[in-house]
């Protein structure tokens, strides 16, 4: 028998004819970067997927990207894409406020979903989304591409066995330079939700525990004080250890080192730069410095073919496909649950706890979470009401 690798290639091949015909639900400027770049240039995963229409507000907008984007269909609402039974699946890149509504819209409409990062305003909004996905048995998933490459997978692997010693500390800086347009989203929305999320969500994934906020501060931007330009967090692990991050959307920022991780055991350290910026442009080196021995430093690399081509936005489509194949191979009964999970750790369970931290370090750092204006549809409105 082959390796769980080759058997899982060979059995896409043989499903090579049935690609998962995807909808891209809004108009996001990185729809090209975090999709159609991907298929374009991946083979592999071109034959499991194809983006076969978008849609937008109306339906000149809707026109405009698609013939920009090089789609085939343009839908001149969200509602229209939603009933097309061509469409299999959706990839929501609306605004964080419309997220919740519009991805328990697409589960009730019958599609699975893979929503970006943070998949809600708050964890009320999550846990009416993960709801949806259990009763409509879909998958759903949350765009939390950094957790998907190898890279993430080998750091988490190195942590768990013991690589280090016991876990002490993790420590991890994300000071990112956008794009105009994208200092202008991003600057709305704040460092801790466009930045954050990334950060907690990459935190838990790589020590396996839940995370207890200490403390935080935020820079508050000049434009609105109510939104945080720049935010520290302290937080500590179950087991004792500690985990700190940084992030801003501040412009001044722009072509710092995107990401850096570093993580301390009581018998090493991991060091890691920026995995997960796509157009190629990642590292593919774990530094590792051991303890004994004098300090004697050491380098693993992680086994990646095509690193120009299969980035973090490949992994995730990926890890997506995979998982809509196998969960729907067992039949809806056996779709959408916490159990059903297999290729990705980015699910609407952890995304619920990924959303109770954010919360709790806009707390922390004297700011209020963030508001739900747009409610999860009937009957989903209706859970956690009091929160919302």
């Amino acid at each position: 028998l082959g390796s769980r690798a080759e058997c899982r290639a060979a059995y896409w091949r043989a499903m090579s004819t049935e690609r998962l015909r995807l909808g891209i639900l809004g108009a996001a400027r990185h729809v090209p970067l975090s999709v159609l770049l991907p298929i374009e240039h991946n083979a592999d995963l071109a034959q499991r997927v194809e983006v076969v229409g978008v849609g937008a507000r109306d339906p000149e907008e809707a026109a405009m990207i698609a013939k920009e984007w090089g789609i085939a269909k343009a839908y001149g609402s969200f509602e229209e894409l939603l009933l097309d039974p061509n469409i299999d699946a959706v990839y929501n890149v609306l605004p964080n406020y419309l997220r919740a509504h519009w991805t328990v819209r697409a589960l009730l409409a019958g599609k699975h979903v893979l929503v970006e990062t943070p998949l809600a305003s708050n964890a009320a909004e999550a846990l009416a989304v993960q709801r949806a996905a259990e009763d409509s048995g879909r998958v759903m998933l949350e765009g939390s591409h950094p957790t998907t490459h190898p890279m993430a997978a080998r750091v988490r692997q190195m942590v768990s066995t013991g690589k280090i010693g016991a876990l002490e500390r993790i420590e991890l800086k994300m000071n990112v330079g956008f794009s105009k347009q994208g200092s202008l989203v991003c600057g709305k929305l704040g460092a801790l939700m466009a930045l954050g999320a990334h950060c907690v969500g990459l935190i838990r994934s790589l020590a396996g525990e839940e995370l207890h906020v200490i403390r935080a501060s935020a820079k508050r931007s000049k434009k609105d004080h109510n939104v945080d330009e720049a935010i520290r967090c302290r937080m500590s692990l179950a087991s004792g250890a500690e985990a700190n991050f940084e992030c801003s959307v501040d412009p001044a920022k722009k072509g710092e080192t995107p990401a850096e991780l570093t993580v301390y055991g009581t018998d090493g350290i991991l060091r890691v730069k920026e995995w997960f910026s796509g157009k190629g442009s990642v590292a593919n080196e774990i530094a590792i410095e051991h303890f004994e021995g004098c300090g004697a430093e050491s380098a693993e690399s992680i086994d990646n073919p095509s690193p120009e081509t299969r980035d973090a936005f490949y992994y995730q489509l990926m890890s997506f496909t995979d998982e809509v194949r196998e969960q729907t191979k067992k039949g809806r009964r056996s779709c959408g649950m916490p159990w059903d999970y297999t290729y990705s750790l980015a699910t609407p369970a952890n995304a619920v706890r990924n959303l109770a931290v954010l919360d709790a370090i806009y707390l922390a750092a004297g700011l209020h979470p963030r508001p739900t204006f747009h409610p999860p549809p009937a009957p989903y409105n209706t859970i956690g009401a009091s929160k919302l």
